[in-house]
């Protein structure tokens, strides 16, 4: 039962939570009403056009037409200000000190390695209508000596991608249900607070799909900005501010009490093992390259709905990461100061803003919105991941293998199950957190983790984007080396010394998955030129994997590298990125640092030397992005009857051209090739679609054993239609 006397302080905080929870309701039933609808309501001035478009699908996984530019910059802002935002954070810098700037450093590069893959990418989502970068993957590498090629890439990057998604919903949760209940003393439990998030959590993401998640992340996505206004302001009234910090943690009686604490406050990290240089360094690469995977981010570079939205969205996005982590850090080392003789319970963000709410009137209602933007912090990014959960089982396992010709209708209810069944796991798993002793599950640990396994799936899409040789017998032998060597190494307890901590780190400080990232790096590279070289080494087959769309990189982009490749941006780039890290401080590593202002001489150094990066990337966007304009490609899989007599004749695609940035000029022709007599292929199943032969077909379907003229593309139609002869797995 609730208890909401005025002494408590907590009326504030639930009136506000109340209100968001209702905020939600309504842009889940706005969003399936826009998503469902092509009309126009008026009132007044403002009109609210509904924004249905021919695949139910893309209606409720692709937000229609895309995300404007409020939406996009708020929901992929909301979607990485996470529990790690809010609970993560505060707890590593509150415990570690000054080393918890890890996060801001390894955060903000992560927006100028997305420089290097947006431009293509968001193009060749607008052509192919992809939603998930595994979509990518399987076109880019279709044409290889064998169809398993394809197909074993596909698999196992949609097994790494898991990763991130559980370890995300695992730490939402973790935060919810920790978090909560200090902040109220008790009167909402972890799992009443866990199991509430999840109900409105699944309600939104079944009713609403992308859009609603979206919707509700512009909401999420104010409260999260003004509650690190008021964080700010009130931290140095009520908790004495960094003022403080300095004045508590430099003194003889803090060293006294935790030397090692104090250590992490006042000395420059040491060279090797544990919060040292190398484990700094390890995290922020490791992060900046995994993080460009996360499923739920990249998927919204697919939807937005033009170029302007993603370059203006992320410039901006950009500095507020910096911001808002930033004032998230600081909760912790106010905590570590506040709560000297009283050390607070494992939920510091909610200990501190207790104390706000303690001293005054004012403090309650300042408490309130910093806990409600901790709630909203939790709630984005689940409800992204299990659209993203849904989607990638939808496009990249059940259409490929289950059922190829499904309905709208079924590849909705398929995802919307897949959405409700990984909550259900991120729920379980997240009591499970809860519930452990003698405290939940580490969060900062849960985020070093989670980028063990996509690590391994960026060398496929960073280079894959940019080299047109690179075949995919090198990506699949790089991806196997690489997370072998992983593997082999994070489950060896003699060389990963912090497995019994659920972490991945060697005696150095350097993680496994980095390392297996760099065989996997340079095994596909040396393989690669092998085959780029001499590729009669292993040919290349004329049997194409069933459903695939071969992409050829230079055919559609050229092949000069796009001013997104520029050596001047990425040179100084490298630069500013290799100075964030004091390694030129190697003289003094493990010794006592002098001090700029608050902070030890090297996080100042690091911090400034990261705000001109967040500036350089920022300029990045405006002036090194290339915009590229792609003729749509037909989709790979046929039309089911029931969804022809649906289609809506205001979704046309020259209608929506301008909307979704396709070129109206029609595809240049090519000479048909003479006649080829094909017959159905025994076997394959009987319905079942099967590819042309040849390197790069175009996409076609055909009566069986009728003639196909290689140069024309007939219209795909299901079912009794299959592809000619030739075809692979």
């Amino acid at each position: 039962m609730l208890h909401t006397a005025m002494s408590d302080g907590n009326d504030a905080v639930y009136a506000i939570l109340v209100i968001y929870f209702f905020v939600i309701i309504c842009c889940s039933f706005l969003s399936y009403w826009i998503n469902t609808s092509t009309s126009t309501i008026r009132i007044g001035s403002f009109a609210l056009v509904g924004d249905r478009v021919n695949s139910l699908t893309k209606s409720y996984l692709g937000a229609g037409t895309g995300l404007g530019f409020l939406v996009f910059f708020f929901t992929m802002c909301s979607s990485l200000f996470s529990g790690y935002t809010v609970s993560g954070i505060p707890a590593e810098a509150y415990g570690r000190g000054f080393v918890a700037i890890r996060w801001i450093l390894a955060g903000v590069p992560i927006y100028g390695a997305f420089l290097l893959l947006t431009p293509r990418l968001h193009a060749l989502g607008k052509s192919r209508g992809y939603l998930s970068i595994i979509e990518f993957i399987f076109d880019r590498y279709a044409v290889s000596s064998t169809p398993v090629v394809a197909h074993a890439l596909r698999l196992i990057s949609l097994v790494c991608l898991q990763l991130p998604v559980f370890t995300y919903l695992i730490t939402q949760f973790t935060g919810i249900g920790g978090e909560i209940p200090v902040y109220t003393r008790g009167e909402v439990s972890g799992l009443a607070a866990l199991l509430t998030a999840a109900i409105i959590l699944c309600f939104l993401s079944v009713l609403g799909g992308l859009r609603g998640v979206a919707y509700t992340d512009v909401v999420q996505g104010f409260a999260l900005v003004i509650g690190s206004l008021v964080f700010f302001c009130v931290q140095h009234v009520n908790l004495g501010g960094m003022g403080r910090v300095a004045e508590v943690t430099r003194s003889d009686a803090f060293l006294q009490a935790d030397a090692a604490k104090y250590a992490a406050f006042n000395n420059v990290p040491r060279e090797e093992g544990g919060w040292s240089m190398a484990a700094l360094s390890s995290f922020v690469l490791k992060v900046t390259i995994a993080a460009t995977m996360f499923p739920h981010l990249v998927q919204r570079l697919f939807v937005a709905k033009n170029t302007t939205v993603i370059r203006v969205g992320f410039s901006a996005m950009n500095i507020t990461f910096f911001f808002i982590q930033f004032a998230s850090m600081i909760s912790g080392w106010v905590a570590a100061a506040y709560f000297v003789d009283t050390p607070p319970p494992n939920a510091i963000f909610a200990s501190v803003a207790g104390v706000v709410r303690d001293a005054n009137a004012t403090g309650q209602f300042a408490s309130a919105l910093m806990m409600s933007a901790a709630v909203c912090a939790f709630m984005s990014t689940a409800d992204s991941c299990m659209i993203a959960f849904g989607t990638m089982w939808l496009k990249d396992f059940f259409l490929p293998y289950i059922y190829p010709g499904a309905p709208q209708k079924i590849q909705v209810i398929f995802a919307k199950a897949m959405g409700i069944l990984g909550l259900a796991v991120g729920v379980w798993l997240g009591i499970m957190s809860i519930q452990a002793s003698p405290t939940p599950w580490n969060l900062s640990n849960l985020f070093s983790l989670q980028a063990a396994t996509p690590i391994h799936v960026a060398p496929s899409v960073w280079l894959g984007l940019h080299w047109r040789g690179l075949r995919g017998e090198a990506v699949l032998f790089g991806m196997l080396l690489g997370l072998g060597t992983t593997l082999g190494m994070a489950f060896d307890p003699n060389y990963n010394v912090k497995l019994k901590f659920g972490l991945e780190e060697n005696a150095e400080g350097w993680a496994p998955s980095l390392i297996g990232c760099a065989v996997n790096v340079a095994a596909t590279t040396i393989f690669g030129l092998i085959l780029d070289f001499s590729p009669n080494l292993i040919p290349v087959s004329d049997v194409l994997p069933a459903f695939a769309r071969p992409l050829d990189i230079a055919a559609e982009f050229g092949d000069r590298a796009g001013k997104e490749a520029s050596p001047v941006f990425w040179g100084v780039f490298a630069l500013l990125f290799a100075f964030m890290i004091p390694f030129y401080r190697a003289a003094d590593f493990g010794k006592q640092d002098t001090y700029v202002g608050e902070f030890p001489s090297w996080v100042f150094t690091s911090l400034f030397i990261c705000g001109l990066l967040t500036l350089w990337i920022a300029i990045g966007y405006a002036y090194f992005w290339q915009d590229y304009v792609l003729p749509r490609v037909a989709p790979c899989y046929p039309l089911h009857p029931d969804d022809i007599d649906h289609q809506d004749p205001a979704d046309a695609v020259d209608q929506k051209t301008k909307n979704i940035e396709m070129s109206d000029a029609p595809t240049p022709p090519t000479a048909p090739l003479p006649p080829q007599q094909s017959a159905p292929n025994p076997m394959m199943p009987v319905g079942m679609p099967q590819m042309a032969g040849g390197i790069y077909p175009q996409m076609m379907m055909v009566p069986a054993g009728s003639p196909v003229p290689m140069g024309s593309a007939p219209p795909m139609a299901y079912p009794g239609y299959v592809y000619p002869q030739g075809a692979g797995f």
